[in-house]
């Protein structure tokens, strides 16, 4: 299956309330991106958290802003190689690794349903981290603005949303500069979490 029809699927399913489906197409659609920014970079792992962190930008904004994704360490959680994970890590060894290995997502890490378009909720205890549903959106928003997706094309009426504007994605692939002022606009206030290994202690 090509990017766009990933990013189209995605979409659909996310539409209808099939999660686990749109996250698992908006995860592969990172895959594409991220080996297309690194081409020649041959762990997965390390291209596909490096292209999420070059976007945080479109992240940010796009998961709910006010959360500074370049500062926060998820230390209430431990991933294999790390005692204080970024959302990158967590994204790429938790939920990709998981669907593309064929594993259901541990139950600790969870997608939060988003009952309307500007709904973000966190969950976060000792052991625990569960994501707002628009994680899902923010993947596609990297895929799609991308420069290096520039060449994709799609088409029908699909499109991604931030602040009141609708991006049609037909029109929108590999417009990251132009979606840039979309996205400062809409992220101007950015606050770090910190001490969140303290969760659950007395």
């Amino acid at each position: 299956m090509k990017l766009a029809e990933q990013v189209l699927c995605a979409i659909d399913d996310a539409s209808a309330g099939k999660f686990d489906s749109a996250l698992l197409h908006s995860c592969i659609a990172i895959d594409a991106t991220a080996r297309r920014l690194s081409p020649g970079e041959n762990r997965v792992g390390v291209r596909y958290v490096q292209c999420l962190r070059n976007y945080y930008w479109i992240i940010e904004p796009m998961i709910g802003a006010g959360l500074n994704l370049v500062e926060t360490k998820f230390t209430n959680i431990h991933l294999r190689n790390t005692s204080a994970p970024d959302l990158a890590e967590v994204i790429y060894e938790i939920l990709r690794c998981s669907h593309a290995h064929g594993d259901e997502v541990p139950q600790q890490y969870s997608i939060i349903p988003s009952p309307d378009p500007g709904y973000t909720r966190w969950e976060l205890k000792k052991d625990e981290l569960h994501m707002p549903g628009r994680i899902i959106w923010a993947l596609l928003g990297v895929a799609v603005f991308s420069k290096v997706n520039v060449s994709e094309s799609s088409v029908g009426t699909h499109y991604l949303a931030l602040g009141g504007d609708q991006f049609p994605i037909a029109d929108w692939w590999g417009r990251e500069d132009d979606f840039r002022p979309f996205a400062d606009k809409s992220n101007q206030t950015r606050v770090k979490m910190d001490g969140l290994e303290r969760l659950g202690t007395t």
